[in-house]
C-alpha cells in the first residue's frame, strides 16, 4: 500500500526512519504539526459529511425529483464517500490502527468517489450547455430517464477506472509495471483529453451564452452553481489527480514526490465539503434581503426553471408558419 496509504498523514511515513537522536524539541514540533493537520482535516471532513448528508436527505425526501437534482444527488453521494474514506484513513494513520483490509477498502472507495465526482461534474456541465444551446429540444425531446441512465453509466466507468488504478498501482506494495503505467495512461487520456476539456468548454459556452442572452436580468442561479462548482473542483481537487498520475506513472523512488499529497488531499476534502455551502449561499441570494431556511434556499435553486432562450425565438418556433398563420380567422366581414 505504498506510498498512498502511508502519506495521507504528514510525517507519518518518515517518523519511523528518523534518527533516534533527534532532540525532544524537534520531535515535539513535528508531533504538534501532525496533530494540527489531523484536527483541521477531521473538522473539514466532519462538516462536509454533515452538509452532504443533509443535502442527500433533502434531495431524496423534500425536493421534487428533476433531471438536475438527480445529478446533484449522485454528486453528493460521491462527495460523501470521499469524505468518509478520508476520515477513516486519517484515523487509521493517527491512531496506528493496523488493518490492511480496512485501509484497502478506504483507499478503493475514496478513489472511486473522486473519479465519480469528476465524471458527474462533466455530465452536469454538458447537459446544462445543451439546455442553453438547444432549449426547445431539451424541454420537448430530451429522453425522460436520461439523467438516471447517464449517472448509471458514469458510476460503471468509475468502477472500471478505480478498479484498475487500485489493482495495478495503489493497493500494491510495489506498483506493477508496465501495467500500472498503462492504467494511468488510460486514466490520463480520460481525464485530460475527454472529461476536463468537456467540462471547461461546456462552462465557457454556458458563460458566453448566459452573458449574451440574459443581459437585462441576473444569471440563473443554477448556472452560477455549476460554474462555481466546476471552478472549485479544478482548483482544489484536480491537483491531487495530477500528483497521483505523475507519481505512479514516473515510478519515482524519491519519497519527496509524495510530500505534498496530504495537503492536496486536504484540498480535495475541502472541495467535497464546500459544495453544499455553495448551494445554500447561491440559493439565499436575492435582491430583497430576507432570512431563508436551508430547505427554502435549496428549493430556490433546484426548483428554479432557468429560461435561456429569448421569448421571441420560442414564439417563432412554436407558432405555425405559412400563409394560414398570417390570415385572420374572422369571416364575418
Amino acid at each position: 500500500m505504498e506510498p498512498l496509504a502511508t502519506t495521507l498523514c504528514p510525517l507519518e511515513s518518515t517518523q519511523s526512519t528518523r534518527n533516534e537522536t533527534l532532540n525532544e524539541t524537534t520531535w515535539s514540533s513535528e508531533h504538534v504539526h501532525e496533530h494540527t493537520y489531523f484536527l483541521i482535516s477531521l473538522v473539514i471532513c466532519s462538516l462536509g459529511l454533515a452538509g452532504n448528508g443533509l443535502l442527500i436527505w433533502f434531495l431524496i425526501f423534500c425536493i421534487k425529483r428533476k433531471p438536475f437534482t438527480i445529478y446533484i444527488l449522485h454528486l453528493a453521494i460521491a462527495d460523501f464517500m470521499v469524505l468518509l474514506c478520508s476520515s477513516i484513513m486519517m484515523l487509521v494513520n493517527t491512531f496506528h490502527i493496523y488493518d490492511p483490509t480496512l485501509v484497502s477498502y478506504a483507499i478503493l472507495f475514496m478513489i472511486f468517489g473522486y473519479n465519480t465526482g469528476l465524471h458527474l461534474l462533466t455530465a452536469i456541465s454538458v447537459e446544462r450547455c445543451l439546455s442553453v444551446l438547444y432549449p426547445i429540444w431539451y424541454q420537448c425531446q430530451r429522453p425522460k430517464h436520461q439523467s438516471a441512465v447517464a449517472c448509471t453509466l458514469l458510476w460503471a466507468l468509475s468502477v472500471l477506472v478505480s478498479g484498475l488504478e487500485n489493482f495495478f498501482c495503489i493497493l500494491e506494495v510495489k506498483p506493477q509495471f508496465p501495467e500500472c503505467r498503462y492504467v494511468y495512461i488510460f486514466s490520463c487520456i480520460l481525464t485530460f483529453l475527454v472529461f476536463v476539456p468537456l467540462m471547461v468548454f461546456s462552462n465557457l459556452i454556458l458563460f458566453i451564452q448566459i452573458c449574451c442572452n440574459l443581459k437585462p436580468r441576473q444569471p440563473a442561479k443554477l448556472y452560477v452553481i455549476i460554474t462555481t462548482t466546476v471552478i472549485l473542483f479544478l482548483v482544489l481537487a484536480m491537483p491531487m489527480k495530477v500528483l497521483l498520475i505523475i507519481g505512479y506513472y514516473s515510478n519515482s523512488s524519491d519519497d519527496s514526490v509524495w510530500d505534498s499529497l496530504p495537503y492536496l488531499n486536504m484540498l480535495s476534502t475541502i472541495n467535497c465539503s464546500i459544495n453544499p455551502i455553495v448551494y445554500f449561499v447561491v440559493g439565499s441570494l436575492r435582491r430583497k434581503r430576507s432570512r431563508k431556511s436551508l430547505k427554502e434556499a435549496l428549493q430556490k435553486v433546484f426548483e428554479e426553471k432557468p429560461v435561456v432562450a429569448s421569448r421571441e425565438n420560442v414564439t417563432q418556433f412554436s407558432l405555425p408558419s405559412g400563409p394560414s398563420a398570417r390570415t385572420s380567422p374572422r369571416k364575418d366581414a
